[in-house]
């Protein structure tokens, strides 16, 4: 749903770098929680969901122009789940 009042106040008040880190770890908490959900199920639905929820916040945090910061520690902690959901 759209909140325009809000998204007024935050691209006058925030940099589009504070943005896209913010965005890519909500993206990035999403993938975690989904390769959770899988390790607990088994269920495809949510690896498959955990992978495109994994590329989305490796978009956003390449966007951060952060010189990789922000890329790496993502890439590094969506990697340590996805690696035991992998076992």
């Amino acid at each position: 749903m759209f909140d325009v009042q809000a998204a007024l106040t935050e691209v006058q008040v925030r940099s589009d770098r504070e943005i896209e880190i913010e965005t890519a770890y909500k993206w990035g908490s999403r993938a975690i929680a989904c390769y959770l959900l899988y390790m607990q199920s088994k269920d495809m639905r949510w690896l498959l969901r955990a992978k495109s929820f994994q590329d989305e916040a490796i978009e956003h945090a390449a966007m951060a122009e952060d010189l990789g910061a922000t890329l790496k520690t993502i890439e590094s902690m969506i990697g340590q789940v996805r690696e035991r959901a992998a076992r």
